[in-house]
């Protein structure tokens, strides 16, 4: 699978609102960073895997893994990371250096980083990956088969629908842990890129669970994942992003309204894909502190 991140932080006096803006939360930001790009990383796996032998100081060979039922052999992760200039958390890249490519680009407008790691992606990287995903650099992946249910989904519904993970924050309350950020849209603008629908999909995952999908009320996740045919399509019909909501959801969720209907695990299901955001900036809505 291919990954392009695109990760801006330039702490203005004063700023408010997007993370890559916030004066006061630069260590926040560095941690949001590395649990993403760890996130990422630990996907990647083998069809052979090792142990060190402690005793007998030398390394053996693992056996076939039984848990968690996968069907994939095995992972291999190429990450972009896409900065400009020096606006960046440099401390966080230069430990994963061996890891990652970094792209330092020189944008007048640091808006359009986005929709430059969205073009490497889908555009100029070749061949096309199995699985390319697109990721904003405060999201968190903390499930290993988080690729394998993409391209099980892609599959299954011979790569004409794409699926999108729900996103939440961890709000510190124990009685209500997480708030899921991404709830539904206005049904009239919503209507003018797709119809929300429940239940609309059902499929047996390699573990055994049923799981429903939903034409999402709010297709934004602050990410998208492509398998290798939806790519070639976008290619192919030179299908333009879709205008949705502003530049940067326009990037991470347009670019896939411009082809295919955007389905998400029905809220009951909702922890069949899940993502974490992990520089929080919804959880003023939760504890009232909006306006």
């Amino acid at each position: 699978m291919r990954v392009a991140i695109p990760h801006h932080c330039q702490a203005r006096e004063g700023a408010v609102g997007h993370g890559a803006l916030r004066r006061e939360e630069g260590m926040h930001r560095a941690i949001a960073l590395a649990r993403c790009l760890g996130g990422v990383l630990a996907l990647a796996r083998g069809e052979q895997e090792q142990i060190l032998a402690i005793a007998e100081e030398r390394i053996i060979g693992a056996p076939a893994p039984a848990y968690p039922a996968r069907r994939l052999p095995g992972v291999w992760v190429d990450c972009h990371v896409f900065v400009n200039g020096e606006a960046c958390r440099h401390d966080v890249l230069a430990a994963f250096e061996r890891r990652i490519t970094v792209h330092r680009l020189a944008l007048e407008d640091p808006m359009q980083l986005p929709a430059a790691a969205r073009d490497f992606l889908l555009h100029e990287a070749a061949p096309p990956a199995d699985l390319s995903l697109y990721l904003e650099d405060d999201l968190v992946i903390g499930d290993r088969l988080y690729a394998d249910k993409l391209l099980w989904f892609c599959e299954r519904t011979d790569h004409r629908f794409a699926l999108m993970p729900h996103r939440y924050e961890l709000t510190g309350v124990v009685s209500t842990p997480r708030l899921f950020v991404d709830g539904p849209l206005d049904p009239g603008y919503l209507g003018g890129f797709q119809e929300a629908g429940e239940g609309v999909a059902q499929g047996r995952f390699w573990d055994g669970q049923e799981v429903s999908f939903d034409l999402a009320s709010n297709p934004h996740s602050g990410s998208f994942a492509l398998s290798r045919p939806q790519v070639r399509r976008l290619k192919e019909e030179r299908l333009e992003a879709r205008e949705f909501v502003g530049p940067l959801e326009t990037v991470a969720t347009g670019t896939v309204l411009a082809a295919f209907p955007v389905l998400k695990p029905g809220w009951a299901w909702r922890d069949f894909l899940l993502l974490e955001h992990a520089h929080p900036s919804f959880l003023a809505y939760r504890f009232g502190t909006i306006g």
